[in-house]
């Protein structure tokens, strides 16, 4: 990475390109997860938000990293408003990464009911970053419903297949004029290089499980 070569999401500057991802990492893990990567950006579930005395994922991180909280678990857009908007009571941001996925075999997200809870919360002042499969129809229909940036998979989660969508991918950056942060199915080592055909790309470090979540503005 250049130095001072910083990104920017609805107002906010980061200079680090890593979105580290929580899910499969205990909570002893996450602040050296956190400093080991350089993030300044972790998304998490709501799940993992404990408020009743016990341990709390929150708690092992630094005020100064943005929590990205997702919408994982709804089903249609009713069900991540609610999330949403519990999500931003709990972890007090504005930031909501939208996860709607019906399909519980592949993991697709669906881009209908996506567009509608991206139109929902953005109207309530939410940064909505909307999880998508490449459409550049459904891509232009979140951007109008005011996404702060578009999420498109690279592949179905967990396949570790790296940039299968990578030519849909490329329509997007091409025709959307938003950040355009690459999710899901990244392969391992063998091909990172590849993410550097997309503009200044910020990777994801990979997750324990095998899923890593490159994003690239």
């Amino acid at each position: 990475m250049k130095e001072n070569d910083t990104w920017t999401l609805d107002g906010h500057t980061f200079s680090s390109r890593f979105i580290l991802g929580s899910g499969k990492f205990s909570l002893p893990l996450i602040e050296a997860a956190i400093k080991g990567a350089g993030a300044e950006m972790v998304t998490l579930a709501l799940r993992r938000v404990n408020t009743g005395g016990k341990a709390n994922i929150m708690d092992y991180i630094s005020k100064s990293v943005t929590v990205l909280p997702n919408t994982s678990g709804a089903r249609n857009a009713d069900e991540a408003v609610r999330i949403a908007r519990l999500s931003r009571e709990i972890c007090h941001t504005p930031f909501i990464k939208i996860e709607i996925m019906k399909d519980s075999r592949y993991l697709l997200p669906d881009n209908a009911e996506t567009i509608k809870a991206t139109e929902t919360l953005a109207k309530e002042g939410f940064v909505v970053m909307p999880y998508m499969f490449p459409d550049l129809t459904a891509a232009r229909a979140m951007k109008d419903a005011g996404a702060s940036c578009i999420m498109p998979l690279a592949a179905p989660i967990g396949s570790n297949k790296g940039l299968v969508n990578k030519e849909w991918i490329n329509i997007l950056l091409d025709e959307i004029d938003l950040p355009i942060i690459v999710d899901a199915g990244r392969h391992g080592n063998g091909r990172n290089s590849h993410h550097g055909q997309y503009g200044h790309c910020h990777k994801r470090k990979p997750r324990p499980n095998g899923r890593s979540l490159p994003p690239c503005h």
